[in-house]
């Protein structure tokens, strides 16, 4: 029944293992890495830690090395279009003082993200 469901809906095989890699598995691994280490770290710096509009030196960093780790699966554009969202992920981050929060808008991100794609 929900298979029917999701063939009539145009959710093949790829678009489902896209889905789950893009959704389930990634988010919470690059948020580990790059907001539950990397961010903290930098953000052991004082001068790294100064906040201006909500945005650390140390989220504007993370998020730069974020966007361009991402260059190595994506085209230049869109690997620096992930600049953005990264900003927000870090400022939620630093804001909650940990990575929940960074991960629920990672896969919410990347949820829309993937549903575009697929349309």
């Amino acid at each position: 029944m929900l298979a029917d469901s999701i063939d009539q809906a145009g959710w093949r095989s790829p678009h489902l293992t896209l889905l789950f890699w893009s959704v389930l598995v990634y988010p919470p691994l690059e948020e580990i890495i790059f907001r539950g280490g990397l961010q903290p770290a930098l953000l052991s710096v004082s001068s790294l830690s100064i906040a201006r509009y909500g945005i650390t030196l140390a989220n504007i960093i993370t998020s730069a090395v974020f966007a361009a780790v991402h260059l190595i699966t994506q085209p230049p554009l869109w690997a620096l279009l992930v600049f953005v969202p990264s900003l927000v992920f870090g400022a939620a981050r630093d804001r909650y003082d940990g990575i929940t929060a960074s991960i629920i808008l990672h896969m919410f991100y990347n949820a829309g993200f993937v549903g575009w794609l697929a349309r």
